[in-house]
């Protein structure tokens, strides 16, 4: 269901420079709203897209960089992550939007995972693609300078607190439930691939 999103060569190219990642197939039951949504985040227009990068910044001292934004519940940190657009490679993506959103320097060291996702909605249903990296921090003062973004805090963490993380994201209030399960897939992934 997601050949339209995924491009063949485009994965075989990231796979011969950064390593083959595990495949994870997720079906995710969501209501009207969030369906909608993610079905106009997908269709035309100069913001769409076919799919994201999570960016896994692996820190000097070993820990993974999380951050939260303006408008998340209070304490609500996860991965950094940017849509894909349909113009775009995933790798143009992954190196725009590291600097986008932290400008450091970094260095891709692995691409760490391919998560399918089948968003079902009663009859309906959606995919969408993340593609998980990977990253070292080389150096650069941390900051954020999309402020369209609204990234309001950075934290990082150890690989082990991801499953907590995780679990955060689970049990947010109804309407941000599930976003927060959608959001957690990546976190329990990067988790048991990093901790192997």
């Amino acid at each position: 269901m997601t050949e339209r999103l995924i491009r063949q060569d485009e994965i075989e190219a990231l796979v011969r420079r950064f390593g083959q990642p595990h495949k994870h197939n997720c079906t995710l039951h969501v209501g009207e709203e969030t369906y909608h949504t993610w079905t106009r985040k997908i269709s035309t227009g100069p913001v769409a897209c076919r799919g994201e990068v999570i960016m896994v910044i692996v820190r000097p001292n070993g820990n993974v960089l999380l951050h939260t934004k303006d408008f998340y519940p209070p304490e609500t940190y996860r991965l950094l992550s940017g849509r894909v657009l349909w113009q775009e490679n995933v790798e143009e993506t992954l190196h725009r939007e590291v600097q986008e959103e932290t400008s450091l320097d970094v260095k891709v060291e692995r691409f760490l995972g391919l998560i399918e996702y089948e968003f079902r909605c009663q009859a309906n249903y959606l995919a969408f693609v993340s593609y998980v990296f990977q990253l070292q921090e080389l150096g650069g003062e941390l900051r954020c300078l999309d402020t369209a973004e609204r990234v309001s805090d950075f934290r990082e963490a150890p690989i082990t607190q991801l499953p907590t993380v995780a679990a955060q994201l689970e049990h947010l209030q109804r309407e941000w439930q599930d976003w927060g399960h959608f959001r957690a897939v990546a976190h329990h992934l990067v988790e048991e691939m990093l901790r192997g």
